[in-house]
């Protein structure tokens, strides 16, 4: 019978527009893992007027695996995040890294469509892997 994991990190999306100055309050937000058969959705969320996202808490390898360089264990899980909101482009976050007992936030710029442009555009960030 297998394991199942119950080491849990926190995650909350931070949307806004305009250098950080306008909050983008009921964006559409996807979470998403992979998985050895393809990219399985964890959640569906929106955010609030704040442009937030309620933390949400997601799998997580044990924190001692991040303790030991060495240790050839996984140090946090992968998740991808999918923002979208009308007249903006579509913003994919993707390997954003969640930690055991850790909440990470992740800020998601929004840029808007051009007047002439049609919606479905995405615009993709792939996050590197965080210096410990």
């Amino acid at each position: 019978m297998a394991e199942t994991n119950t080491h849990t990190g926190a995650l909350t999306v931070q949307v806004y527009t305009a250098d950080g100055a306008l909050p983008l309050a009921n964006a559409n937000v996807l979470i998403t893992s992979n998985s050895g058969s393809g990219e399985e959705l964890v959640r569906v969320l929106k955010t609030d007027r704040s442009g937030k996202t309620t933390p949400i808490s997601l799998a997580a390898p044990p924190a001692v695996n991040s303790l030991d360089p060495e240790n050839s264990n996984a140090r946090f899980y992968r998740y991808n995040i999918r923002v979208d909101y009308p007249g903006y482009y579509t913003t994919e976050n993707l390997n954003v890294p969640i930690f055991e007992g850790q909440t990470s936030i992740q800020p998601v710029a929004m840029i808007p469509l051009p007047a002439d442009e049609e919606r479905g555009k995405r615009i993709t960030a792939v996050e590197t892997e965080p210096n410990l």
